[in-house]
């Protein structure tokens, strides 16, 4: 019995780790989500009405786009709660390589067309099966809809465009405008339903049956 308890008391720890402190206050505002939202929907109208679109315009608009997620996604990273180690690291390494793609697209935006579909359809794909796999493993309190909608669109749009490489840049900008319109929509949308948890949970009358903060 003494040996069985011993076994016990040394079992490893399995709740997910702590976010870093002061950082899970940003990562999980729903004003966050809120600012990527309307950083997508702006950008994808801004492409949209832009007077002949040019490949530098379309790379240059992505590249801040990528920018933004890679941010985005470092903070998650960091500060989310009840996020798993593995998945921790997954955010931060796709946000890391969202930023060296977006700087390649900055840097030299007089790319050819098919480099440009190619890094925007790895990217996505990439981005798209984390979010998923995060979703299903170590969902965000109030995202998992969202992440796992996200994620399928991501995965979808980048498939496309990899096995549809040599595409028009009319086709090419349509594709980009109708992902930031639908990743910035669900943005907003998971925002408002954040937002709507939170201000449930504060009014909330205090003990047992309290619903826990999102």
């Amino acid at each position: 019995m003494t040996g069985m308890s011993t076994s016990d008391q040394s079992a490893p720890d399995l709740a997910p780790p702590a976010p870093l402190p002061g950082a899970d206050k940003l990562a999980n505002h729903w004003g966050l989500v809120l600012g990527y939202g309307l950083v997508s929907v702006g950008l994808g109208l801004v492409l949209a009405v832009w007077p002949g679109e040019t490949l530098v315009v379309v790379a240059v608009l992505i590249a801040i786009q990528l920018l933004v997620s890679g941010v985005f996604r470092i903070v998650m990273s960091i500060g989310a709660k009840g996020i798993e180690g593995g998945v921790r690291a997954l955010l931060a390494i796709t946000g890391a390589l969202a930023i060296i793609v977006g700087l390649l697209c900055l840097r030299d935006p007089v790319q050819t067309l098919l480099i440009v579909g190619l890094l925007i359809g790895m990217w996505w794909v990439v981005s798209g099966v984390v979010d998923v796999i995060g979703a299903l493993v170590s969902p965000v309190p109030g995202r998992r809809a969202w992440d796992i909608s996200t994620g399928l669109i991501s995965v979808i749009a980048g498939g496309f465009l990899l096995i549809n490489p040599k595409l028009s840049l009319g086709v090419l900008v349509v594709i980009i405008c109708v992902w930031m319109f639908l990743i910035g929509g669900l943005a907003l949308v998971a925002a408002l339903k954040m937002r709507s948890a939170l201000h449930h949970a504060s009014t909330a009358p205090a003990g047992p049956s309290a619903a826990p903060a999102v």
